[in-house]
């Protein structure tokens, strides 16, 4: 069943990309005049300016955003960019209020077509090519160059990509990347930004990653990232949600201690992070509550709040369970 609705999904995505492509062949689309680079804690991407409506997102912090024009509306800055969200990953038309971000010359990255043709392979295919969405991401790395990192795919392809590109000598070669599949047709990534936890200038990336360990048994992670030598090193993981009720334990009853029932059979866990800040170093709050469920009972027979602070010891963040 799974794979029938795969292959319907890609059918209708395939039918509106080639839909899409015809149509502009007849219409050119306009070319961006410089980058908008999301410098505040999110961007929101609106159809219209001053406007909130269905089909708008927020870009982290870090995003680098084709932009096109600006304009003033209701007293505001607002500039017209052509965004990515990485759980889509289809680029969209919008705009962003201008004071979020700051510009970006337009030569100062290379072009997507340019970036795709570095990682050469099946990157190389005219297709391939033509329905490969690029969400960019600037990574600041201390006093070397800053890094672009993209994360690139499209809704018809199994997997999708997180990439490093580096600065040499004008150039922008490749470096380490992390493969990701789409879990149950969702994208391997739903949102990421960018942040230095660490406070010595060597930026993290933070990516929403849902994940599948089987039937009823799934959720939603928080992964942190650092680019290390050659390799994009995971610094902590937790999760935002997880639900795991594939089968039950015959006792129900909360664990000690509180962190080490998150995820266990029979319970249904949702959390939020938030980022608190100690001297130059930033500490992250896992805050969530987990409750333990029954067989044909709606609802939980039991729910266990907890909050734990995770810090930073000196090579990773120290782990939530």
């Amino acid at each position: 069943m799974k794979a029938l609705k795969h292959c319907v999904f890609s059918a209708v995505i395939t039918v509106a990309t080639l839909t899409a492509t015809a149509s502009g062949a007849e219409k050119k689309p306009p070319e961006a005049t410089a980058w908008f680079l999301v410098s505040s804690e999110s961007a929101e991407i609106r159809p219209k300016p001053d406007e909130r409506k269905k089909g708008s997102f927020s870009a982290g912090r870090g995003a680098l955003i084709p932009s096109y024009e600006v304009k003033q509306s209701h007293g505001k800055s607002w500039t017209r960019v052509r965004a990515v969200n990485p759980a889509k990953l289809v680029p969209e038309y919008g705009w962003a209020e201008s004071m979020l971000g700051t510009s970006v010359p337009i030569d100062q990255y290379p072009k997507d077509p340019d970036l795709l043709t570095t990682l050469g392979g099946a990157y190389l295919d005219d297709f391939t090519t033509a329905n490969t969405a690029i969400a960019r991401y600037v990574v600041r790395r201390g006093a070397d160059e800053p890094a672009l990192v993209c994360f690139l795919g499209s809704p018809i392809m199994s997997s999708s990509r997180l990439q490093v590109f580096f600065r040499v000598q004008g150039k922008m070669p490749a470096g380490p990347h992390v493969e990701l599949p789409f879990s149950e047709m969702q994208s391997g990534i739903t949102k990421l930004e960018v942040r230095d936890l660490i406070g010595d200038g060597n930026e993290c990336i933070l990516a929403h990653e849902p994940f599948t360990q089987g039937p009823e048994n799934s959720g939603l992670l928080m992964v942190i990232r650092r680019i290390e030598r050659d390799e994009l090193k995971v610094l902590w993981k937790g999760p935002l949600e997880w639900r795991n009720l594939a089968n039950y334990p015959p006792k129900i009853g909360p664990r000690q201690p509180p962190e080490a029932n998150i995820g266990t059979p029979g319970t249904v866990t949702k959390a939020e992070v938030e980022f608190r800040a100690r001297g130059r170093q930033t500490d992250i709050v896992w805050r969530g509550k987990v409750e333990f469920r029954a067989i044909g009972r709606e609802a939980p027979v039991e729910t266990l709040n907890i909050e734990k602070t995770i810090t930073w010891d000196g090579t990773k963040f120290t782990l939530l369970p």
